[in-house]
């Protein structure tokens, strides 16, 4: 069984490409080590979460799609308040 990609690996894939890319930036990144360290670990238990409650690999990209815009939606109106 190999490995099937899923939104919440797309996500972390393109958050590690951001994080590194701002790495070298001057001003600083906007996410320190040890939070990014949080959020890949907390990113892929999710992941692993999914995958084992749901067998269905058309339900865990339902699923995480909608986890990954309830996430969003909560963490814009966190940051507009």
């Amino acid at each position: 069984m190999g490995l099937k990609l899923t939104p919440l690996n797309i996500v972390l894939a393109c958050i590690l490409v951001w994080f590194f890319s701002e790495l070298g930036n001057p001003a600083g990144t906007m996410i320190s080590i040890p939070w990014m360290i949080v959020l890949v670990v907390v990113l892929s238990v999710m992941d692993l979460l999914f995958r084992i409650w749901l067998k269905a690999m058309n339900r865990v990209w339902i699923f995480e799609i909608g986890f990954i815009l309830m996430v969003s939606i909560v963490t814009i109106l966190i940051k507009m308040y």
